[in-house]
């Protein structure tokens, strides 16, 4: 049995902040502040899939005779509050950096915007590593 989740890889790229050329302005901010949105509807797309696998699997519908069902069906529980934790963490630092953003107005050079562009896309990569 394989479990699929959500597919992450569609817009979620970086190819739109590496065009840039210069500083950043408010509308390279709202940008990265749509991709927080974003990734926030999907988390709580993947919660309510979560949920659903959760209660598909203490389900009282499978039959009794297949081999190791109750060791499976414990491995995929496992999974599951796995991934839920890892969801909770998720979120939690999508939070996080959204107010952290808040900081890239006050930049004064290249290299202060581009630390909060590596924490953007480490955020991404593990969103999409989700």
């Amino acid at each position: 049995m394989t479990i699929t989740f959500l597919n992450f890889s569609k817009p979620l790229t970086m190819a739109t902040l590496t065009k840039y050329s210069g500083s950043v302005n408010e509308k390279n901010l709202e940008e990265l502040l749509d991709d927080i949105r974003d990734w926030n509807k999907r988390l709580q797309i993947s919660s309510d899939e979560l949920a659903f696998l959760a209660q598909f699997i203490s389900a009282d519908i499978f039959r009794q005779d297949i081999p190791n069902l109750f060791e499976k069906l414990f491995s995929y529980s496992n999974t599951l509050n796995a991934l839920k934790s890892e969801k909770v963490d998720l979120h939690q630092s999508i939070r996080n950096h959204k107010v952290d953003l808040n900081g890239i107005l006050e930049c004064e050079d290249i290299s202060c915007e581009t630390f909060y562009y590596e924490q953007h896309e480490k955020l991404e990569d593990r969103l999409l590593k989700f």
